[in-house]
């Protein structure tokens, strides 16, 4: 409201005193035309201000019959629509401007100086609002679709804490896994945990029952002799799928047990 009042008061101000200027192209019509759409837009402001006003009175009482909810409604939707209508006028107009400006040229600006520069101001401010809303939605943009993915990438790695270096996954336990035969079945439950030193040529064994020869990770079922790797939690997972993991976050993936600090996450 205040910025298009002063835009009413110095556009009146400058006609009022500008009486003996005689401009080339109709500059003086234009400024009243700018001033008008200034008014009709602060009028626009008022009503919708008015108009909340008078709902949220309307919210505290039960008697609010349908005859008011749709006068409501029609109300809203003719300031909406005028104000649309202000709006694509004052484009309008302000290419009226730029035009008589331009045709006017050196001439104008000699006949009519403060009328030219107060047209050109006007003209000036509506690009500048203009670039600013364009720049703001682009920021809003790249806030929304670059900057929070980062961030909450970030926040998820400051959460989850550091992975595990290569030298502490390398130091744990590795196998090649066997199907578990029917001899077994009476000891289930009973696994060969003895890592081989690193002077062997040959790794351990590790038998395992149908139902647990499955890795978390990738929800794959073990192959016979493939290579598996055995957390101080003693559970046990594919050998490239729990270094992957472990370099992003050194805990188990099911227990939480932390492999660097030997506590759980709660």
């Amino acid at each position: 409201m205040i910025w298009n009042l002063a835009f009413v008061l110095v556009s009146a101000f400058v006609i009022l005193t500008t009486m003996q200027e005689r401009p080339s192209t109709p500059l003086r019509l234009w400024i009243c035309g700018y001033a008008l759409q200034c008014i009709l837009h602060m009028g626009f402001v008022w009503a919708e201000y008015q108009r909340r006003g008078i709902d949220d009175d309307f919210e505290g009482f039960q008697d609010y019959n349908f005859y008011g909810v749709f006068s409501s409604l029609c109300h809203n939707r003719i300031f909406q629509k005028l104000e649309s209508v202000n709006t694509v006028l004052s484009s309008i107009w302000w290419v009226f401007g730029f035009y008589w400006i331009v045709m006017g040229g050196q001439l104008l600006l000699q006949d009519s100086p403060r009328l030219y520069w107060l047209s050109v101001v006007f003209l000036a401010f509506d690009v500048f609002f203009l670039i600013f809303c364009i720049v703001v939605a682009c920021i809003v943009f790249l806030v929304l679709f670059c900057c929070f993915p980062i961030l909450a990438t970030v926040a998820y790695a400051m959460t989850i804490g550091d992975g595990a270096s290569e030298n502490d996954i390398r130091s744990l336990p590795k196998y090649l896994f066997r199907h578990q035969n029917h001899t077994f079945e009476n000891e289930r439950k009973q696994v060969q945990l003895t890592p081989l030193s690193s002077h062997s040529n040959s790794m351990a064994e590790l038998f395992l029952p149908p139902e647990d020869s499955e890795c978390c990770i990738c929800l794959y079922k073990y192959i016979d002799g493939v290579e598996l790797c055995s957390l101080p939690c003693n559970h046990h997972f594919h050998h490239k799928c729990i270094a992957k993991w472990l370099r992003v976050n050194a805990t188990c993936p099911l227990c939480k047990l932390n492999i660097l600090r030997g506590d759980m996450l709660v």
